[in-house]
This record gives structure tokens, C-alpha cells and sequence, in this order.
């Protein structure tokens, strides 16, 4: 993927302002990376089923409640009790860790008090990051690392880590509460940020408010394209719905599912020669999300993995409101999608060229 040199600059720029982000609670960045130990990243379906069995099959791991918020341990609950603002996932040490957006790796560190932290920076918009605490083991090393010298990172090409990569792997690290003799009860906390270039500060945001259209975050397909620019995902809902049809006729030939698809078929042609912005604003088309909203994430009869999942990732993913400028998914992976991360990020990771070769 290259830029023309417009392009460039403007990506420097962002990238640059992401160096505002090296202090949030994150005072010391070092070497922790593991170099990938194959093991590791390849847990075995049995494991894995273990580590799940309690998720819900849509919105993953619930909320660790704990006593110093009051509660849930949700973005609110964060406030609340006065700590660094994220959620907390109640999930078991060693559950395997995926970037919830493709990202560059801005920095690995343990804090003050012992927390292993994984610092990530989405690539289409750098002022926006997220951070996994309380690592138990982090799978990426110095090859993914994007430190100060942003052009020269950017200049041999910047390796980027897809919603696809095991990047860590849960855990308990650093200082607990009182109440629990000091330890850190196993859990994930997952803190979302802003840089606010105006105003030179880092903003917390709630994950749960960055998921597909403005919700909770739900667990990616590992085929379903959602890192694009806000600008372009019309582009990419046409196109969907140019294909809907050729897609439709590879579902499996079941009652149910030819059912659905001749519903949504329906929908589709009531829309006619729509565009763009006439397909946002049609009734058919809204009644087709709605369809695909309920019978995936309301009554979830189509978990990830299959067909309709994916159809629900792309239409309401493609139409999400482009003053959301990026959608999270869950940082795990979904149960019985495990194959599909089995290759070592090293081996699997994409060159993003940000500089021109010359000729």
C-alpha cells in the first residue's frame, strides 16, 4: 500500500501527534516481547473452549464487577471509583489477545506498580489508541514497534498488526486491591483514548460506544474488512450490495437460511438505483439492517463464523455513521473461529509502506 507524498506528510503528521500519547500511564517503555513462542500461540481448541465456556456468543466475556466501583467494572464504574478509565473484562490468565482495529504497535511497558501494559494506535487514525493491561505475556517484539523516530519507521515500511494477530495474552499483572491481599484478580482492562490536537489532551472514550454503529464491540469474522477510512465505507456498502445476490447463492441451501436471504433480496431490490448517501436514507434499506440486527446480535441465531454474521458485519459495519471514525471489535477472538489465528503473527503481518519507492 503506498502514498503519494501529500498523503505522506499528512500520515507523518498524525503519526507524529501520537507521541502524545507515550505518558498516559506509561512511563517507561522496554523490551518485553517474547520473540513468539510458537506454543503459546497456538492454543488448542480444548483451551480455548475452557477459557469461553461462560462468554456470550456475540459480546464476549462479561464485565468484572469489583467493590471500588461500586459494581460493574464499565467505563462508569472506572470513573466512579476514582481508576485509570477503561472496562474490565472478566476473563481467565492466558486467554489469547487480538487488536480489536489494525495497529501499529506504539509501546510495551510495565507501569509503577507492575501492570504489563500493550500499547496500540489505529492506522487510518493515529489520535486514536487503545491499551491492554494486566498482561500475563506479550507475543509481539521490537519488529512491530513504532518508537520516537517516526520517519524513520515509516520510511522502511511499518509492520502492522491485523484484528487477525494474537499480540498478548491475559493476565494478572501488578499490584491488586487491599481487599483481595494485593493481587490482581485475572481480568483485561482495555482503555480507549483520544488525542485532542486543539486542546493537546488525551481524552478517555468508552469502548462500549465504538463497536458497530456506536454499541458494545462484538467479535470479528476473520474475513469481514472494517478498517477503512469513515469516507469510504459507502463506497464499500455499494459494492456489498452490488454482490449481495452472488453472496447469497453460497449460503448453505437450508430452509432457514434461503428464507432469510430471500427476505433480504427483497429489501434489496425495493432499494432500485440508490446511492451513496439515498441508500442511508431509504426504508428498505433500513429494514434490511434491522433484519440482519435482530436475528444476529438481538436473538442471535447466527453466531460468528456464519454467513449471515458476516452479512451483518458488512451492511451495518459499511453504514455506521461516518462521525464514528473507527469501529473497535473485541480484543479475543471468537469461539470456534480459533483456526483462523493459528499462523504466528510474524509469519501472517503486513508491510505498510507509508514512503514511495522511488524507481
Amino acid at each position: 500500500m503506498n502514498f503519494g507524498r501529500r498523503e505522506f506528510l499528512k500520515k507523518v503528521g498524525q503519526a507524529t501527534i501520537t507521541a502524545g500519547f507515550a505518558g498516559f500511564g506509561l512511563p517507561r517503555c522496554v523490551n518485553l516481547g517474547t520473540g513468539g513462542k510458537s506454543p503459546r500461540l497456538n492454543p488448542s481448541l480444548e483451551n480455548y473452549t475452557r477459557l469461553t465456556k461462560e462468554w456470550d456468543p456475540i459480546f464476549g466475556p462479561s464485565i468484572q464487577p469489583f467493590s471500588r466501583y461500586g459494581g460493574s467494572g464499565d467505563f462508569q464504574g472506572h470513573l466512579k471509583g476514582g481508576a485509570a478509565p477503561g472496562i474490565d473484562y472478566d476473563v481467565l490468565k492466558g486467554t489469547p489477545l487480538v487488536p480489536p482495529m489494525t495497529s501499529y504497535l506504539r509501546q510495551i511497558t510495565r507501569d509503577d506498580n507492575g501492570a504489563l501494559y500493550l500499547f496500540l494506535v489505529d492506522i487510518f487514525n493515529p489520535a486514536y489508541a487503545i491499551a491492554l493491561a494486566h498482561l500475563e505475556e506479550i507475543l509481539v517484539d521490537d519488529r512491530f514497534l513504532i518508537g520516537g523516530e517516526v520517519m524513520r519507521y515509516l520510511g522502511e515500511g511499518v509492520k502492522v498488526l491485523g484484528r487477525g494477530d494474537m499480540v498478548a495474552l491475559s493476565g494478572n499483572s501488578g499490584f491488586g486491591p487491599r481487599e483481595t491481599g494485593y493481587v490482581q484478580p485475572p481480568h483485561l482492562h482495555f482503555s480507549f483514548h483520544y488525542w485532542n490536537r486543539g486542546k493537546r489532551t488525551l481524552e478517555p472514550l468508552d469502548p462500549e460506544k465504538y463497536g458497530i454503529d456506536g454499541g458494545k464491540p462484538v467479535f470479528w469474522d476473520g474475513r469481514t474488512t472494517l478498517d477503512l477510512e469513515a469516507g469510504n465505507r459507502l463506497h464499500r456498502l455499494e459494492l456489498t450490495l452490488k454482490d449481495l445476490e452472488e453472496d447469497l447463492e453460497q449460503w448453505p441451501r437450508t430452509p432457514e437460511l434461503q428464507g432469510l436471504g430471500e427476505t433480504l433480496m427483497e429489501h434489496y431490490r425495493l432499494l432500485g438505483d440508490a446511492k451513496e448517501e439515498e441508500i442511508l436514507d431509504s426504508k428498505h434499506f433500513q429494514d434490511m439492517r434491522a433484519l440482519l440486527k435482530s436475528v444476529t446480535l438481538e436473538e442471535k441465531k447466527y453466531l460468528p463464523g456464519t454467513a449471515p454474521y458476516t452479512m451483518m458485519l458488512k451492511i451495518l459495519g459499511y453504514s455506521t455513521d461516518e462521525r464514528q471514525k473507527m469501529i473497535l471489535t473485541l480484543p479475543f477472538m471468537s469461539p470456534g473461529l480459533e483456526k483462523l489465528y493459528q499462523t504466528p503473527v510474524y509469519e501472517r503481518a503486513a508491510t505498510l509502506n507509508l514512503i514511495p519507492h522511488k524507481k
